[in-house]
């Protein structure tokens, strides 16, 4: 009976430590949360995405906010992928909520019906110091709902393409001026795998450019405007000019697979490796894991290419979206842990904050002010030296380029995860069919939704 009676005390115990470690503060009954620390400072808790170790610098500037304010201590927790971070603060009672947590920009219509986010533009506009004005367009608008308002702060800009081996690219007969869509991209890297100057040509970033690359051909991904002028109610992929550029994206991710030359799961941190390596010619990412090899004494000189269209009939050429890692204040209904949340976005966009970070990950600052400074310009002459392109591409992105605007991000990346992987199973399969079938998962996942309206 005892050891029965000890058992329940252990589980009790464990389960009461686990439900204050989802929001890093004990709940109170109205959904708040007692955020007063021992020392008269309010407590924050930042969820962090990050799940590699390049975290070290995040860190630092953490504990160099908690030593230069005598209001605020940020304690930072890791919360799982940026879908789990979302599934949690969708269902999570507010007394568990974080004070702010990082998510990319790609479900910025969550973060604006979700209900779990405070809109960082009531801040801004409540601050005499204005200095989200220097944040440059292409990057605000990532973080901005359809009226051009900031629903997010940047932790870092990022634009997700591809990290090129310049040596086995010139090898194989091609320079960067040839890659001018992924076309072209496939193309060298078919060639460089044919004539065995790497193990395998490409890799994707896991299914996340098959979106980015139908923006930069310029087709619609949903309707209504790809939900900026209303609601989406359909998937386009396989219907009209939008089906025909997702038949050749296939058609050439088939070719790829069934030559071997395409490596699928390579994509990302895990990839790292097979580049340094010299296995591959194009290893897909975003500029920010400039972090793994920055640093590296490579034998080779390599350069980082952003998405682009399908093929050179492209809408929007020479442009990036600007993607990367947002910071999202969590409507917590405790108005000083939330302007303590503002406190520490605004602080981490200061130039000094802000190149520290990007200089040790590989994002490309966003403010005009810390693009300019000597700081990073020395970084990416001695570093990372195709940033500058990066960044160039970047302002000269329209306001119009933008990703879908849609209350189904998280299906949509599942639907072309489907796809890939059916691919990447059987290149010879009907590749119509793939396409027709995870369209209609979006369309299911649509219809939810506006069941769950009516």
């Amino acid at each position: 009976m005892k050891q029965k009676l000890l058992a329940l005390i252990l589980v009790l115990t464990m389960v009461c430590s686990l439900l204050a470690g989802c929001g890093g503060g004990s709940g109170d009954g109205e959904g708040g949360k007692d955020s007063t620390g021992s020392k008269g400072k309010t407590d924050l808790v930042l969820w962090s995405v990050y799940n590699d170790d390049g975290v070290e610098t995040l860190y630092e500037l953490v504990d160099k906010f908690n030593e230069t304010n005598g209001t605020y201590k940020v304690t930072v927790e890791y919360a799982g992928t940026q879908s789990q971070v979302r599934q949690k603060l969708a269902t999570y009672d507010k007394k568990y909520y974080p004070s702010l947590f990082m998510c990319e920009p790609a479900s910025i219509y969550d973060y604006e019906y979700g209900g779990y986010v405070k809109s960082l533009q009531d801040f801004i506009d409540a601050d005499s110091d204005k200095w989200a004005d220097d944040i440059f367009p292409a990057a605000k608008i990532a973080y901005s709902d359809k009226e051009g308002k900031m629903l997010g702060g940047i932790m870092g800009v990022s634009a997700k393409g591809w990290f090129v081996n310049l040596d086995i690219l010139e090898a194989a007969g091609y320079t960067m001026e040839d890659l001018t869509s992924f076309e072209k991209v496939a193309e060298a890297a078919q060639a460089a795998h044919s004539k065995g100057l790497t193990k395998y040509g490409y890799t994707p970033y896991e299914s996340f450019e098959i979106q980015n690359m139908l923006c930069y051909q310029g087709v619609d991904i949903l309707d209504n405007d790809n939900g900026f002028a209303g609601t989406p109610t359909k998937c386009l992929l396989g219907e009209g000019d939008t089906f025909t550029y997702m038949q050749k994206l296939a058609d050439i991710y088939a070719e790829m697979v069934e030559s071997k030359c395409l490596y699928y799961g390579g994509g990302g941190v895990s990839g790292a490796s097979m580049f340094i390596n010299e296995q591959l010619l194009f290893w897909g990412g975003t500029n920010s894991y400039a972090y793994n090899i920055k640093d590296v004494n490579l034998s080779f000189d390599w350069a980082f290419l952003p998405l682009m269209g399908i093929d050179d009939n492209a809408q929007y050429k020479d442009c990036a979206m600007a993607e990367g890692t947002g910071l999202f204040i969590t409507n917590t209904g405790d108005e000083t842990e939330m302007q303590g949340a503002y406190e520490l976005i605004k602080f981490l966009a200061e130039t000094e904050n802000q190149l520290e970070w990007c200089t040790y990950r590989g994002y490309v600052p966003y403010t005009n002010e810390a693009v300019n400074h000597e700081t990073w310009t020395n970084f990416s002459a001695e570093k990372f030296p195709s940033a500058a392109s990066i960044l160039e591409k970047i302002q000269n992105t329209p306001a119009e380029l933008r990703l879908p605007y849609s209350p189904v991000a998280s299906s949509m990346n599942s639907a072309c995860s489907r796809l890939s992987s059916m691919i990447n199973s059987d290149p010879k399969g009907d590749l119509d069919s793939y396409i027709k079938e995870v369209t209609e998962n979006v369309n299911k996942s649509l219809k939810l939704l506006e069941m769950r309206q009516e």
